[in-house]
C-alpha cells in the first residue's frame, strides 16, 4: 500500500473523507499534525503557521513581490513543511491531507496515490456554513473564496504547479455528486489494488 495524499477544495469534505479512508485501511492520518510538526521544528506558534501555510492572501502576495527575494517566510515554512512530510512518510503508509504533500513526495521519489476532492457550490456552501457556523450566504461565499484562493496561491507559489491540475493527481472525485461514502470506497479500493 502507498501513501495517500488528499488535496481538496474548501468545503468538499477532504478531511472527513481522509479520516475514514485511514480508519478503514488501518493507517495513520496526518492533517493538522503536519502543522504541529512545523510549529515544533520552527519554534513558531501553531496559529501563525496554519495561517501562512494555507492562507496566502492578496496582501501577502503583494508584500512578497516588493520584499527582497532573500526573505520569503512562505518559502521558509514550505522547506520546514517538506522535512516534516518526508519524516512522516518514512513511517510507512498513511493518509496526508493537503500541504502540497503530493508534489513533495513525488519530488522525493516516494510513490503515492494522489487524490483531489472537489464538489459543486451547493454542497460546499452547506458544508462551509456548518464549519463557520453561519448561514449567511455572503459569509460562506467569502470564506470559500478566501480559503481556495489561499490554497491555490500557496500550492503554486511553493511547487510551481497549478492547484487542481488533473495531471498532478491519479484520481479526482466530486464529493457533491458521489457523496462521502462513495469517495471513501473508491479511494480504499484504489489503495488496496496497488
Amino acid at each position: 500500500m502507498k501513501i495517500i495524499t488528499i488535496s481538496r477544495e474548501y468545503g468538499a469534505g477532504g478531511s472527513p473523507i481522509g479520516k475514514e479512508v485511514a480508519k478503514r485501511l488501518g493507517i495513520e492520518i496526518y492533517d493538522k499534525d503536519i502543522i504541529r510538526g512545523l510549529a515544533k521544528e520552527s519554534g513558531r506558534e501553531y496559529e501563525d503557521i496554519e495561517r501562512v501555510s494555507e492562507d496566502l492572501s492578496v496582501r501577502e502576495n503583494i508584500l512578497r513581490a516588493v520584499t527582497p527575494a532573500s526573505y520569503n517566510p512562505t518559502r521558509e515554512l514550505f522547506e520546514l513543511q517538506k522535512n516534516v512530510i518526508l519524516n512522516l512518510a518514512s513511517n510507512g503508509p498513511c493518509v496526508m491531507i493537503g500541504r502540497c504533500a503530493n508534489i513533495i513526495l513525488r519530488d522525493a521519489g516516494i510513490e503515492t496515490l494522489d487524490i483531489f476532492i472537489h464538489a459543486d457550490d451547493a454542497h460546499r456552501y452547506l458544508r462551509v456554513s456548518e464549519l463557520i457556523k453561519s448561514d449567511r450566504l455572503k459569509d460562506v461565499i467569502k470564506e470559500i473564496r478566501k480559503k481556495d484562493y489561499g490554497r491555490r496561491n500557496y500550492y503554486t507559489s511553493c511547487t510551481g504547479h497549478s492547484w487542481a491540475d488533473c495531471r498532478d493527481y491519479h484520481v479526482m472525485l466530486d464529493s457533491g455528486l458521489l457523496g462521502y461514502e462513495a469517495c471513501v470506497n473508491l479511494i480504499v479500493a484504489a489503495a488496496q489494488s496497488l
